[in-house]
């Protein structure tokens, strides 16, 4: 009796971890959150865990291990964040903590630079959006793509170890344009040589504030990929305009 009771608890034992695995999965995702299979193409690592039968707790990682992201979302495709969320640089220090609603940022958050030095706080209305209105566009620079090629070509340096090394080619930064506007997470997602992918990086994170995208007349977060041009056979640094994709949102 005792052998048969010791087995029907490790079977219902089994089972409910069975469950549990079941409702947690772990996925590799390119430098615009898609996901991927191949090892060689991921830039984050991301937990889904089921928190409640229709609310998802996830954690997003660097593929170095650094936490990237953590928050809960309110459906199953990850669409609509609820809840506390806090975001992290690559090198480990905070970038931004507060709550969302409904897909929307409300109340106050806190944000940091890259160095962990704390900025001015951002504060969002926690109020019914007007979603009828029809306005959806992408985020767009202040004067346009040329005041954006003018800026790189005034604002980028090629460092001078670069140069000398005859170091060129195209860095890849993609980071996100917030609900206001600004330069978010930038991330190198395709480098050629740390000075240079340093140097992009520092360019992309001093960018001025945007005007955001829309969806349905509401202000949204949208991921963006920016192609810098290092080439030592022009004027001697030139940076491509951005390649926007489709709002997070």
């Amino acid at each position: 009796m005792n052998k048969i009771l010791h087995f029907c608890c490790i079977s219902v034992l089994l089972l409910f971890s069975g469950t549990l695995l079941a409702q947690t999965r772990m996925e590799l995702l390119d430098a615009q959150w898609r996901v991927v299979t191949a090892p060689e193409q991921a830039k984050f690592n991301r937990e889904v865990s089921l928190k409640t039968d229709s609310m998802y707790a996830v954690v997003v990682k660097y593929i170095t291990g650094e936490k990237m992201m953590e928050g809960v979302y309110q459906d199953a495709a990850l669409e609509i964040e609820h809840g506390d969320f806090q975001y992290w640089y690559a090198n480990g220090n905070p970038e931004s903590a507060g709550r969302f609603k409904d897909g929307y940022k409300v109340g106050t958050w806190k944000r940091w630079n890259f160095d962990g030095v704390a900025k001015p706080d951002r504060t969002y209305p926690d109020e019914a959006f007007n979603r009828g209105v029809s306005k959806t566009g992408p985020a767009k620079f202040p004067g346009g793509m040329g005041e954006l090629q003018r800026l790189v070509s005034d604002s980028l340096t090629y460092p001078e170890e670069a140069r000398n090394r005859g170091l060129e080619g195209t860095v890849y930064i993609t980071f996100t344009i917030d609900a206001t506007g600004e330069v978010r997470l930038p991330e190198v997602s395709d480098g050629v040589h740390y000075l240079l992918d340093e140097e992009a990086l520092r360019f992309v994170s001093s960018l001025p504030s945007w005007t955001p995208a829309a969806k349905h007349g509401v202000p949204v977060e949208s991921s963006y990929i920016m192609p810098i041009t290092f080439d030592l056979g022009g004027s001697g640094t030139n940076g491509n305009s951005g390649k926007g994709s489709s709002s997070k949102n």
